[in-house]
This record gives structure tokens, sequence and C-alpha cells, in this order.
């Protein structure tokens, strides 16, 4: 049965309304502009044409990053009810964040390291950039992680500038290993730099 996930100490909660059912094995993610964001607030974005933007990416990346390395989409579509999207995805388990939080990241990733690199090769052999890697953004059972929530991620262009931010897209890229990822382990983010 889907409950409502929320969680204080968690990402910001930007856009979607989270519905998990850990004994499926589902998360049920609703894009719209009434969404109670997992931070139990509003949504910071509420037009409908940023929402469809991002819900669009969401599902482009998903399907085009599909393997072990990402968190896999069973379905998607309109809501019928209301204006909004939805999509139906793998539950992978406790965010990273959780794990982190309580302190048993590496008892339960101790390979953590080497899965990071692997997964910033991934994107990059992909040729794209996520932005968003905090560590509520990846998921992971049985010490294998994935990564979900791609939005945000486009097209690798290092020298454009972000719309959103005005930076130069590599530099939000590296912000994001900064400020997340290097809470993982101190010596990763001269490793990724040179990834993207």
């Amino acid at each position: 049965m889907y409950q409502l996930y929320l969680n204080d100490e968690s990402s910001r909660g930007s856009l979607a309304e989270v519905w998990i059912d850990k004994e499926a094995k589902l998360v049920k993610k609703l894009y719209k502009p009434n969404s109670i964001t997992i931070k139990n607030r509003p949504p910071v974005f509420q037009d409908m044409e940023e929402i469809e933007g991002m819900f669009g990416r969401e599902v482009q990346w998903l399907t085009a990053l599909a393997s072990d390395k990402v968190v896999e989409i069973y379905e998607h579509g309109t809501l019928k009810d209301e204006e909004g999207f939805y999509c139906i995805q793998e539950y992978g388990g406790p965010t990273l964040l959780e794990y982190y939080s309580d302190g048993i990241l590496h008892t339960h990733f101790p390979n953590i390291k080497e899965q990071i690199i692997d997964l910033f090769s991934f994107f990059k052999e992909h040729n794209v950039y996520k932005y968003n890697h905090a560590m509520a953004n990846m998921t992971g059972l049985d010490g294998k992680i994935k990564a979900f929530d791609f939005k945000y991620t486009e097209i690798r262009e290092p020298f454009e500038r972000c719309p959103c931010t005005g930076k130069l897209k590599r530099e939000n890229e590296r912000y994001s290993i900064d400020t997340w990822i290097s809470k993982i382990d101190s010596t990763l983010p001269d490793i990724l730099y040179k990834l993207i």
C-alpha cells in the first residue's frame, strides 16, 4: 500500500509528491502544482510549463539511461483527475542520505567510492550532467547504489551557461560534487572533476 513519504532531513522537496509502497517495491511520483513535497510543503515549482519540462526530462533520462545504475521506470503519464503528471518507478530502498545520517553508509556500501566513480563515468559516456547528486537522490539495496531524480539533467555543454543559475554548466556539476558527493569521501571531488 502506498504511503506519502515525508522527511524533514531530506532534500528541499522542490517538485514531486512521493508515495512509496515498500512491500511492492514501488515509488509513485506526482508532478503537479499542488503537490505535498517530502518537506510537507508546496513545491518550489508551480508553473505547469516548468513542471511539464521537468517531468519530461525525468522520463527521458530514466528511459535513456536504463541500466543497473538508475532506478527503473515502469509507467508514466498524465493525471486523470487533476492537472499534472505521474510516474511509477522502482523502489530501491532508503536514500543514501538516510544511511549517511544513521552513520552506516560505508557499512552498507563498503565500495561506495568505486560505485560513485563508476556512476560518473556512466554519465560521461552518455554525455549528460545530472546536476543534483545529493545523497537524497540516490538509493541503494544489497550494497548497490542507484541514482534517481533526473528532472534537471541536460546534455553536456561544459562552456554553455545554465539559464537558471547563469553559471557554466560544468560549474553546476562541480558544485553538486563539492556540496554533496564530497561528504561521501573527501577524495572523490578531485577524481570526479576529471569526469566532467
